[in-house]
């Protein structure tokens, strides 16, 4: 286990470093900071001392060995826009989507756990059809379209809710809603696939014949077995809603990592891209490692 577990680290490693490289040079691709940053007035001489100051007048192999080079102290750099280090604004940012990104998994579970497996227990009934119409639409759908959706009905028609912006609870029930609203579709699926074929195991009936009852089955006994297939979605749910998260915040207004890096794009604020993707990439990979460790030690076979 402990040998896998090292190998894991390697490949994840290897992998960011492989991504960092491949965001490095593709950002610089967008165009120079510069015509964003600086006045439409400014002169050649001083948009040339801008870019000498900034290190991108250096050619690209350079550029990228003084970025692993402050990288290497733990430094992302500077940012272009704000003249703040990245470091920082992701410190400043981060909580925000978290925050988001643990209401939404907290609905995930609330309503994709028990639909996943009472529709499973009483399969071909109403709340079967309900679940599985709930799952396909919540596939089905963008986020950014539910979440302009909600916001029409929920806050321009009825009032109940405000349209964006951050602070209050009030704030946080539909942009979670909507991060939610997919994640939980999958869950159920997979959850009531797994569910169904454990319902149908020797050792549920013979639970069954000894008179246990039947929720002491479905949660102690058959969520114990089928929920081990469903551990390695709610890691990819979990990572995905932290560093998915960038449609929601922009439709919403949430001030979270997501919304700070869609600005970044926006002025070709390299640096600040740059560490929000290597943040989201170490989030994805220690995501991956958990799930992976958990997997095998709920796994009997797997050791």
């Amino acid at each position: 286990m402990v040998r896998g577990i090292l190998i894991r680290l390697f490949q994840a490693f290897l992998t960011m470093f492989v991504l960092l490289i491949l965001v490095f040079f593709l950002v610089r691709l967008s165009g120079d900071p510069s015509s964003y940053l600086l006045s439409p007035f400014t002169t050649p001489e001083q948009q040339a001392r801008f870019n000498h100051d900034l290190g991108l007048d250096q050619p690209l192999p350079v550029q990228f060995a003084m970025y692993l080079g402050t990288l290497a102290r733990g430094d992302l750099g500077t940012s272009y826009r704000m003249d703040t280090p990245v470091v920082d604004l992701i410190s400043q940012r981060l909580p925000n989507t978290l925050e988001l990104a643990g209401a939404a998994m907290l609905l995930i579970l609330l309503v994709g756990v028990p639909l996943g497996i009472y529709s499973a227990y009483r399969r071909g009934g109403r709340l079967d059809a309900f679940a599985r119409f709930l799952a396909a639409m919540g596939q089905s759908m963008p986020r950014f379209w539910v979440g302009l959706i909600v916001i029409l009905v929920f806050a321009v028609y009825l009032h109940w809710l405000p349209a964006g912006g951050s602070g209050k609870l009030q704030n946080l029930v539909l942009p979670a809603a909507v991060m939610a609203f997919g994640a939980v579709g999958g869950l159920i699926r997979i959850l009531r696939s797994s569910m169904l074929e454990v319902l149908d195991s020797d050792y549920i009936r013979f639970h069954r014949l000894n008179g246990i009852p039947e929720r002491t089955i479905l949660w102690k006994y058959a969520l114990r077995n089928a929920g081990v297939a469903s551990i390695t979605y709610i890691g990819i749910i979990l990572a995905t809603l932290i560093s998915g998260a960038v449609l929601v915040e922009t439709v919403f207004v949430w001030p979270g990592v997501g919304r700070l890096m869609v600005e970044s794009v926006e002025y070709r604020d390299f640096n600040t891209v740059q560490g929000v993707l290597l943040i989201f990439a170490v989030i994805w990979v220690t995501v991956n490692l958990v799930v992976d460790v958990l997997y095998v030690m709920l796994n009997p076979r797997l050791r």
